[in-house]
């Protein structure tokens, strides 16, 4: 009987399989002051484009919660969970997308997702990912390429090379800090780093901001870490097994230098440090056991070498994160099976 009881307990897999208890207010609200400096940065570098792009992503997600303030249901945390989204929608979007096409994908998407898998920020299907995905589907014109070639991939770093030719800004400030970097710290080692790198961790100079500021999301993931918003371990394993896998394969498959795959343009580019550290984990979208999430970030790391390949991929992030989403489930599924299978062996040795 009590078997029976427990096995009742564990839900099957679902629309919205996974539930997070610490996806409070307060939660996003921290999310959201994480991203409030990128923001400022938008509006410093007059990047009105964008802030336009993100300004009707949160309109329409707002919009698309109208029957939520109607019947005045949880509304505080509605309209944060909704400029959240529309705001990390709108920096995964390029600067020169048709503003009303944005509004209209992401209102459709939205209401979509929140009607047919209730609770969204349960869901297993982020729909921030999947109104991107839209938007790249509908409008892949709109979308840069990729900005890395063959032929660069033959040289020992390209990224160095996408400095060099100024895809990459470099800006005046970079020469005195990699100076004073390299005379003060990287000379205890006997190395140096050339001049253009700083640049390339202060701002890309993307069409989509998720792809700019890799500093500012580096100290955002801080500032996440120690208010316990996401755990670190996740990311970490993801970024380590993406890694690994450009720098060694990479050379395999393009002919480039053996064990010379450019880890630092597929970390500071195609967005990766910001999917890593704001999409990864978002709340539902993570297995809850340990062997689950270490299955979860190291498929996350394959698929990020799928996807995103060596870097500068306008897409890549994103399609990640949609098909670890759609994996989700699945972990779930065998995560709850071992548990059955423990509790039920528990119950059977203690009646034994």
């Amino acid at each position: 009987m009590n078997e029976i009881k427990s096995k009742q307990n564990y839900k099957t897999v679902s629309l919205s399989p996974f539930i997070n208890k610490s996806s409070t207010f307060t939660t996003f609200l921290w999310i959201f002051v994480a991203l409030i400096p990128q923001l400022i940065m938008l509006f410093v570098t007059k990047s009105f484009a964008n802030l336009t792009i993100i300004g009707v992503c949160v309109a329409a997600c707002l919009l698309s919660e109208t029957f939520t303030f109607i019947e005045k249901k949880h509304i505080k945390l509605s309209i944060l969970i909704s400029v959240l989204h529309g705001v990390l929608i709108g920096f995964f979007l390029p600067a020169n997308y048709p503003p009303l096409a944005v509004f209209f994908i992401t209102l459709i998407v939205k209401f979509l997702m929140k009607y047919a898998f209730r609770e969204t920020y349960s869901s297993w299907l982020n729909p921030v990912i999947l109104a991107v995905i839209t938007c790249w589907f509908i409008g892949q014109i709109n979308f840069p390429g990729f900005q890395i070639t063959k032929d660069y991939l033959a040289a020992k770093n390209p990224s160095l090379v996408l400095i060099q030719e100024g895809i990459f800004p470099t800006f005046r400030f970079d020469e005195g800090i990699t100076t004073f970097l390299n005379d003060s710290t990287f000379s205890l080692f006997g190395v140096s780093i050339p001049q253009g790198y700083v640049s390339l961790l202060w701002d890309t100079g993307a069409v989509i901001p998720a792809f700019r500021f890799n500093l500012l999301t580096i100290l955002a993931s801080v500032f996440l870490l120690v208010m316990d918003v996401f755990p670190v371990q996740i990311p970490m394993l993801f970024l380590s097994v993406y890694l690994v896998l450009v720098k060694y394969l990479v050379p395999v498959f393009t002919g480039g230098l053996a064990l010379h795959g450019d880890m630092i343009l597929a970390m500071l580019s195609s967005g990766t440090l910001f999917t890593s550290f704001f999409m990864l984990q978002w709340f539902g979208t993570t297995p809850m056991t340990k062997k689950g999430k270490v299955f979860y970030a190291v498929l996350g790391g394959i698929y990020a070498f799928i996807f995103s390949g060596c870097g500068t991929s306008p897409i890549g992030s994103v399609i990640t994160i949609l098909f670890l989403n759609l994996s989700s489930p699945i972990i779930q599924y065998f995560e709850n099976k071992s548990n059955r299978l423990r509790i039920s062996n528990a119950l059977r040795n203690e009646n034994a």
